[in-house]
């Protein structure tokens, strides 16, 4: 099976090669790509390097599948080469989420959707939706939902290794350079995640809503709100989620559902939680603080926590590989 990665050398890129190399079924060496200032750049494979190539039209020749994770401009430049070469891609941007032909996954949710594929483009969604769709699903699926409510918590990580070193700096008293964020990061907090929109929302928090109902099958009727905060940690991202269902349901019952759900686990007790940093290198997502709303019968509360680099982008994205990889060998 030929894999190729493009944007190898990213914080995204290179754990999605770290990944890659625990699994079987990827067993040649990756086509590891990048932009033509990173070609050359060596990279740790399987006890030795691989040598990144500047991404043309030749790259996909012979790829199975493809995993993205470059930005929107290249995906949308290189996706539909890669496709046309015959690989599956498997987009880490926000380029291809809310086209209609594309499936946006979450494999222990909507997985079947790329069940058969043989070439084209799937869509990974965006790390807060991610971890906070593993959450609600059980839900949705047991009781229906009415509302999600959402304030994420959101690591520097998931801006990417430039955004990493500027907290670095800053908590060393360091400025210099031009800032990744709109405001210091360090012993702060910012409530602006992406570019802002007309009606006073960001982008980063248009995606959790959209994509959100896209993910559970609820383009009408599903009511989301969403707040996005960008925190001082490295890594690994919470969220404090409300829901309100259909039905009445005790935090019990819920605990119970979202326990038999593969990829999530649940604390043992209402007042347990995990932490962003305890949850850092972790593959499933981590659902605590689970407890009735006082004001609603129908309504929970809970924290979710997960590694936004891992679960967030390059595991989901290598799930989705493995299912495609599983398809092909039936």
């Amino acid at each position: 099976m030929r894999i190729a990665v493009l944007g190898a050398t990213g914080l995204v890129g290179r754990t999605m090669l770290g990944l890659l190399e625990e699994c079987a079924w990827a067993d040649g060496e990756p086509v590891a790509l990048a932009s033509a200032r990173s070609a050359g750049f060596e990279l740790p494979w399987r006890g030795g390097v691989v040598t990144c190539r500047a991404v043309d039209a030749a790259s996909f020749n012979g790829v199975d599948v493809a995993l993205f994770s470059a930005g929107g401009g290249p995906s949308r430049e290189w996706a539909p080469v890669a496709a046309k070469a015959g690989a599956v891609v498997i987009d880490n941007s926000s380029a291809w989420r809310q086209d209609p032909a594309i499936p946006l996954v979450v494999p222990e949710i909507n997985g079947a959707l790329v069940d058969g594929m043989r070439s084209g483009i799937i869509a990974n969604p965006n790390c807060s939706t991610i971890q906070v769709a593993q959450a609600v699903a059980p839900l949705e699926r047991a009781w229906g939902l009415e509302e999600v409510h959402v304030t994420t918590f959101q690591a520097v990580s998931g801006a990417g290794q430039k955004a990493v070193a500027e907290l670095a700096r800053q908590n060393a008293g360091e400025v210099m350079g031009a800032p990744v964020f709109p405001r210091a990061i360090a012993r702060n907090v910012i409530p602006s995640i992406g570019a802002a929109l007309d009606d006073g929302s960001f982008e980063e928090e248009a995606k959790v809503l959209r994509e959100l109902r896209k993910i559970l099958g609820r383009d009408e009727g599903l009511k989301v709100t969403c707040t996005a905060v960008r925190v001082p940690v490295v890594n690994a991202h919470a969220a404090a989620v409300r829901v309100v269902c259909r039905q009445p349901v005790t935090p019990g019952e819920a605990a119970a559902a979202m326990a038999a759900w593969p990829g999530l686990e649940v604390a043992a007790a209402p007042h347990d939680y995990a932490t962003p940093r305890e949850i850092d290198g972790r593959r499933t997502v981590h659902v605590g603080r689970l407890r009735q709303d006082p004001n609603d019968p129908r309504a929970l509360l809970c924290w979710v926590v997960a590694d936004n680099l891992l679960k967030g982008a390059a595991w989901n994205a290598v799930q989705i590989a493995a299912r495609i990889v599983e398809g092909r060998s039936r």
